[in-house]
């Protein structure tokens, strides 16, 4: 474990906009997409229901509320669902500006285009080719691949450098 990798999931946190992510799952993407791009930390990601989780994501933001680096609030949606939002609560933190242009980016997608993409790539960085991983991909998330959103995770994959395509290499360098 990379016993500094918190103080990066800060960073992290603090490079969005107004220093804040809103929602978990968004969150959890975002820093598993940011670590295929070079992200110094070694979160352990499992597919779960929302695609790739990171326990020690999850774990370490509850820590970095102890330490006060980061505060953590309940929202209610319209529908009546509810999101976490992270708010970072101090700027002095690894500086994560070669990550701020995926950062943006990702801020940008929509949370299921930003879900859809996160689970893709897990599917190739487990070995699959883009076919399998784009069935994969159906098989799992179904409807949410529907209305042209499957297409603009694939697209968001290509604009961050990774691989989204049947001639990408199955991993970054």
């Amino acid at each position: 474990m990379n016993t500094g990798q918190f103080w990066w999931l800060a960073a992290v946190i603090g490079a969005h906009e107004g220093g804040q992510v809103i929602g978990r799952t968004r969150l959890q993407k975002t820093v598993k997409l940011l670590q295929r791009l070079g992200l110094p930390t070694d979160y352990l990601y499992t597919i779960f229901f929302y695609g790739p989780y990171s326990e020690g994501v999850f774990s370490d933001v509850r820590l970095l509320e102890q330490l006060g680096l980061v505060k953590e609030t309940e929202r209610s949606t319209p529908e009546g669902a509810y999101l976490y939002a992270a708010q970072a609560t101090t700027t002095d933190l690894p500086d994560v500006e070669r990550f701020r242009p995926a950062i943006r980016r990702m801020e940008k997608a929509d949370a299921v285009v930003l879900e859809l993409a996160a689970t893709y790539d897990a599917f190739r960085e487990m070995g699959a080719d883009h076919t399998e991983a784009v069935e994969r991909l159906r098989r799992k998330k179904g409807a949410k691949c529907d209305s042209g959103r499957q297409e603009a995770a694939l697209a968001l994959l290509r604009e961050l450098g990774l691989p989204a395509g049947e001639d990408a290499a199955a991993a970054v360098e």
